[in-house]
């Protein structure tokens, strides 16, 4: 199993570390990840998958989104609350289709041409609520106990398939599975109402600080502003008497000692980080 992070960099994760918005996770014959997300939900990896967290972000407001990138094999997932604001900000994207939900448990599968799984395609099964497999030709609904089905190939609309393919089959950890789209719906107000306050804390200590380093920069300016007034004034006095030429010497000496000041000043600033909005992580396990 690798995570490999927006510029194609390996990560090795272990329990508990956090995967982000633009990681790729791949996973070998007998590799499984869990993944608890940060808007309550919960993806359990399969093995021979390559996906991709697109997008994610979960701030408890209504401008939430997840997009989920699925090349090859599956994951079953059970949405959090960005699912159920709607069937626009939850997607999970594949070669030749897009499937949306609101509020779910399903297992999206891409079989690759050449497999000899099944016949090469999107395939999205079911356990709870509905979900909707669009493509250029149309689109189709599927509910609970069903699985729908659009080929690689061709123009065929996507189709709810007579039965569940048997391929669909359970993981070694499948048992993590058992009630939990119960409990985690029933949690879902709570987590969302502990993920406002935590953003509007994180907010609060972010204005906080940027205010405290403006009256920093102020004072500092002040303090300059002084120490220049200072030693204007003593070259005032040092320069006194002396001829014209070397007066306009000593004026160009110190406008360039002030060019300097400034220069050091400005790259200073630059070079001062600002905490920046990293992507929402997710918990691994």
């Amino acid at each position: 199993m690798r995570f490999l992070d927006a510029k194609d960099q390996v990560r090795r994760l272990k329990v508990g570390d956090e995967a982000y918005e633009g990681d790729r996770i791949v996973t070998g014959p007998d590799g499984e990840v869990h993944l608890n997300m940060e808007d309550g939900g919960y993806i359990g990896v399969r093995p021979n998958t390559k996906m991709q967290i697109v997008n994610f972000r979960a701030q408890g407001g209504s401008d939430d989104s997840a997009v989920l990138s699925l090349l090859e094999g599956s994951f079953r997932s059970i949405t959090g609350w960005i699912a159920k604001l709607g069937a626009r900000n939850y997607s999970v994207q594949t070669p030749t289709a897009t499937i949306g939900v609101r509020g779910t448990e399903h297992e999206p599968m891409v079989i690759p041409e050449g497999s000899k799984r099944g016949d090469p395609g999107t395939y999205d099964r079911v356990y709870a609520g509905e979900t909707a497999i669009q493509t250029p030709q149309g689109s189709v609904n599927v509910r609970p106990n069903q699985a729908g089905f659009v080929p690689h190939r061709g123009t065929a609309r996507p189709r709810v398939l007579d039965r569940v393919p048997g391929f669909f089959r359970a993981t070694r950890n499948e048992k993590r599975f058992e009630g939990l789209h119960a409990r985690l719906q029933r949690e879902l107000p709570q987590r969302r109402l502990q993920r406002q306050q935590s953003v509007q804390e994180r907010r609060k200590q972010q204005g906080a600080a940027q205010k405290g380093n403006a009256q920093k920069a102020a004072l500092r300016g002040t303090q300059e502003q002084r120490r220049e007034q200072a030693q204007k004034l003593r070259e005032q006095r040092e320069h006194a008497g002396k001829s014209p030429e070397d007066r306009e010497k000593a004026r160009k000496e110190y406008q360039e000692r002030q060019r300097e000041k400034r220069k050091a000043a400005q790259e200073a600033r630059k070079g001062h980080l600002q905490e920046e909005h990293r992507p929402h992580p997710q918990r691994r396990e």
